[in-house]
This record gives structure tokens, sequence and C-alpha cells, in this order.
């Protein structure tokens, strides 16, 4: 009988103690997952610190860049200052006297209505010119250079009248023109 009375005290001994330790061995899971768990999204966001860390060591550096694409913006675009009908009557004489000047006559010219574009405000001109190649040539050469730009969205060449061989055949053209204008 001492026997299976020493087995019970024992066996209630050992259920104690594992009772007393199961708290601290369930914590210690649950302080072994949640560890783990972190290690995954330090390593998650380790290379976004890296590249965070290389911008803030590179700052000047991206900010003189910043000044510069601002400048460059500013030379490709017409202001937000600047009205958006001031800004389309602006361009609308820019191109008649670009056309005008290459010896083209300038059948008619229009601001189209403007059109929304991310941060920007597209100013479309519609043109028509008729005269030789060697104008449209030269207005074109002329179109490159300006400052702000003036896309070419679409362009239509065609001979006007019946070509003939003696002379130099007149060209009829229709084009429609873009400049940006920065919205504010």
């Amino acid at each position: 009988m001492k026997r299976i009375a020493f087995n019970r005290v024992v066996l209630l001994q050992v259920l104690t103690v594992l009772l007393l330790l199961l708290p601290l061995i369930g914590a210690t899971y649950v302080v072994w997952v949640k560890h783990h768990r972190l290690l995954g999204i330090v390593a998650d966001l380790e290379p976004r610190y890296a590249r965070l860390q290389g911008l803030l060591d590179r700052r000047a550096d991206v900010l003189t860049m910043d000044a510069k694409a601002k400048e460059l913006l500013k030379q490709l675009s017409y202001p937000a200052t600047q009205d958006l009908a001031k800004t389309g009557n602006d361009v609308q004489q820019r191109i008649r006297s670009l056309f005008a000047d290459s010896q083209l006559d300038v059948i008619s010219i229009q601001v189209l209505p403007g059109k929304i574009e991310g941060k920007f405000d597209r100013i479309s001109i519609s043109l028509r010119v008729e005269g030789t190649m060697a104008g449209v040539q030269a207005a074109l050469e002329k179109l490159a250079v300006q400052s702000p730009v003036i896309l070419v969205d679409s362009m239509t060449l065609q001979t006007v009248g019946m070509v003939r061989l003696a002379t130099v055949p007149r060209t009829g053209g229709q084009f429609v023109f873009s400049v940006f204008r920065i919205r504010s």
C-alpha cells in the first residue's frame, strides 16, 4: 500500500510542478512566435530603411536634382500664374508669327478648349496653312527651338491644286499643336 500511496504523492507532485510550469511554457511559446514574426517584419522593412537612409545620405544631391527638374519644367511649360486664356492667345500669336515668317499663308488658327492632364492644363491650337514645302520645313525647324515647348500632336500635308512640272507645288497643311501650363 505504501507503494501506491508513494506513487500518488509523486504523481501529484509532478502534476503540480507541470501545472505551475504550464504558464511559463505558454508565455515562452508566445514570445518565441512573436519574435519570429517581428524578425519577418524587420526583414521586410530593412530594404525600405536602407533606401530611405541612402536618400538621406544623398539629400543634397536629391535637392539639387529637384531644383534642376523644377527649372526645366519652367522652361518646358507655362507657369501656373499665367491665365489659361492668356496662355492660349500667347501660343496662338507665336505659332502665327512662326508660320507667317516662314512665308506661309495662315488660313485659319484657333485655340481649342483646354484639357486637364494630371498636374497640367493641355492647350491645343488648330492651324491651317498654305505655301511651299520649304516654308513648312522652315516653320517646323523654328518650332523645334521654342521655349516653352510647342508639341505637334498631328499634321496633315497635301498638295493644293494641280501639280505642274515647271512650278513649285503649293502645299496645304493642317496642324494641331499643344502646350502645357502647370496647374496651381
